[in-house]
């Protein structure tokens, strides 16, 4: 008899996959721990933001309108205080150098004046001054005997051409006499002024020109050998 033989058949184990089921105790534990943690997070993120912006409020403190209007004001009174002075001092420099250093000044023009008088040998006869001897000029002579400043009286003049007179008056005296001088000044420009005339009037004495005023010249005036066009017409005139 035949014994039938049956193949055995390998089966394949098949490995199972142990699935691990995670219970929901532990699902809703994780979420609210991270939840606590992004809670936290945006806690401190808005504390130290407004650590932060309370910082910058007081490094930065909002200063009031009228403390402003205060440091303004302040600021204007200073600046225009400083400007005052610099303009001031300006107009100061300017007089004393206009007084003092030019020769258009009134005391470059009284000292150039004076001088001119004591080197002036018909002034020095008016008034019986020694050659050589100093004479004392001042000013106008006032009424108060407490006053020991005497101003010398000055005016200036614009003429129509724009060139500036000085016109003044002073007193002079030597041991024996005293006189009045007047004078007039042109100053063509501010370093070389013209003296126009000047004149000693001594009591007693008649007045004394040390520099003669320029003459007048008449409009249409001709000489006398002068005739038309420049040219003498007629017979040659002869001499007797």
């Amino acid at each position: 008899m035949f014994k039938k033989t049956i193949p055995t058949v390998n089966h394949v184990v098949l490995k199972s996959i142990a699935v691990k089921s995670t219970p929901i105790f532990q699902i809703s534990r994780k979420f609210a721990t991270s939840q606590l943690l992004a809670n936290a997070s945006s806690s401190s993120s808005s504390s130290s933001s407004s650590s932060s912006s309370s910082k910058n409020s007081k490094e930065n403190p909002r200063i009031p309108l009228s403390a402003r209007i205060k440091t303004a004001f302040t600021f204007t009174a200073a600046t225009t205080l400083v400007i005052g002075s610099a303009g001031l001092a300006s107009l100061v420099i300017y007089l004393v150098v206009s007084e003092l250093v030019l020769p258009t000044g009134d005391t470059q023009v009284f000292n150039r004046a004076v001088s001119l008088i004591e080197k002036d040998s018909k002034a020095q006869e008016l008034l019986e001054l020694p050659n050589g001897n100093r004479l004392k000029a001042y000013g106008e002579v006032v009424d108060n005997k407490w006053t020991r400043n005497r101003p010398i009286a000055s005016t200036r003049r614009i003429d129509k051409s724009g060139k500036e007179h000085l016109f003044m008056r002073f007193h002079v005296e030597s041991k024996a006499k005293r006189g009045t001088v007047q004078l007039e000044t042109i100053a063509a420009d501010v370093l070389h002024p013209e003296y126009s005339y000047m004149y000693l009037d001594v009591p007693g004495e008649s007045r004394y020109y040390i520099i003669e005023p320029p003459k007048p010249k008449l409009i249409g005036s001709r000489e006398k050998t002068s005739g038309f066009l420049g040219i003498k017409w007629g017979p040659k005139e002869t001499d007797n």
